[in-house]
Parts: C-alpha cells; sequence; structure tokens
C-alpha cells in the first residue's frame, strides 16, 4: 500500500474551539451575536459554513447573503491565526501515527474542507506535512461528494487500491472516501462527537474507532 488519507480538523487536529470563536468574532465586527453549534457546521467547506450562518442571523435574500458570506469569510481567515496557534493540538496519536506511515514510504493525503489558507496554518501549528493537501478550495464540490478525495488520489497519482486506509471524523468524511472507492475507511471521534446511522456506516464498511491510537497499534 502506497498511501494513506486523512481529514484534518477533528481527525488530525483539534481545532473545534479555534473555529468556533473566529466565526463568532467575524460575525460580531458584522454586527451581529450568535452562538454558534458547532455541530452543525461539522465536515462543511467554509464558505457553505458562511452562508450558513448568514442565514441564521436572519438574511435570506441571495444576492446579500453571498455577499455577507464572502465577507464574514474574509474577516474570518485574517483573524484566525492567533485563535489556531492558541488552541489547536494534534489529536491522540495523529503526529506517532503520520510519522510512522512516512517511515514506511506511505504518502499522507490530507483532503479537508478547510480553505488552503486556513489548513496550512492548523498543520503548521500541530506540525504535519503531508504529500499532498487536497482543500476546499480546491475542488467545486466539497464532501460528501467523491470529489475532493479523487482529486487527491490524482495529484498523488495513486488509485484507490494504493490507499491503505482514509480516516475522518464525519459521515461526510465516510461518503466522500467510500464512493472515491476506498476500500478500508475509519470513523474517529473528533472534538465534537455526533450520533450517526450505523446503517450508513455499513453501506460504506466503515468502522469506529476510539481515536488514531487504534490505528497506530495496527499498522
Amino acid at each position: 500500500m502506497k498511501g494513506a488519507i486523512f481529514d484534518l480538523d477533528g481527525t488530525l487536529a483539534s481545532t473545534a474551539k479555534a473555529h468556533k470563536i473566529a466565526w463568532e468574532l467575524s460575525l460580531n465586527q458584522l454586527g451581529y451575536n450568535l452562538n454558534i453549534d458547532m455541530e452543525n457546521l461539522l465536515g462543511k467547506r467554509a464558505h457553505d459554513i458562511a452562508l450558513l450562518l448568514i442565514e441564521q442571523v436572519g438574511i435570506s435574500d441571495p444576492e446579500v447573503k453571498n455577499k455577507m458570506a464572502q465577507k464574514l469569510l474574509e474577516i474570518k481567515n485574517s483573524i484566525f491565526a492567533p485563535y489556531i496557534i492558541k488552541y489547536a493540538e494534534p489529536m491522540p496519536c495523529a503526529i506517532e501515527l503520520v510519522n510512522k506511515l512516512k517511515q514506511n514510504n506511505v504518502k499522507i493525503l490530507i483532503v479537508t474542507s478547510s480553505l488552503k489558507i486556513t489548513a496550512s496554518k492548523v498543520l503548521e501549528k500541530i506540525k504535519i506535512k503531508p504529500d499532498v493537501l487536497i482543500s476546499g478550495d480546491d475542488v467545486k464540490k466539497g464532501k460528501p461528494d467523491p470529489e475532493p478525495t479523487l482529486e487527491a488520489l490524482k495529484r498523488s497519482s495513486l488509485d484507490a487500491n494504493d490507499i491503505l486506509f482514509a480516516v475522518g471524523d464525519t459521515i461526510y468524511d465516510i461518503i466522500s472516501f467510500g464512493k472515491a472507492g476506498i476500500k478500508t475507511i475509519y470513523l474517529t471521534k473528533g472534538d465534537i462527537i455526533v450520533p450517526i446511522d450505523d446503517n450508513l456506516l455499513r453501506e460504506y464498511n466503515a468502522i469506529k474507532i476510539d481515536s488514531l491510537c487504534d490505528i497506530y497499534k495496527i499498522y
């Protein structure tokens, strides 16, 4: 096997608190106060999150909503770094697992819904350097569509049969991996644990684990 695929937020890095603070402060700069429920945002692309938050503060006109969402995202990107530095940490066994795979010449492919600028800051903080990074702004369709996973395979010159495993913390990850043809898929517990339909996990042969430490013990 030549590669392994990881989601980033909630899988390799604990970032929910940093994202929550940055989104809320960005809304404040636009004149809105909103206590964000991160459970509803997990796995979504940054632009889609911005649109959802703008809807939640009561803006429904499509043109105004799009403009406000873009402004919100720009503010969030501009203020995010200090909160990543302060709050982001590697998830248990993330660094150890990545290092072990690299020592065995397994390529590290990261597929995230976050923007490149955001994902790069997170990876810098947790000191993980992937061979391939696919972010939300690299694709037209985000998870659960298979496009991000397929793009990671393409850029790494691998196919689904070359992948040792893929791991994420949301059902969006599982569906994207499964539709891209990945055979071994893990669902790990992330920053925020959300209920997931076991029937859907069985559909994609996904295996529940408590943390990346469980994978580290296997490989």
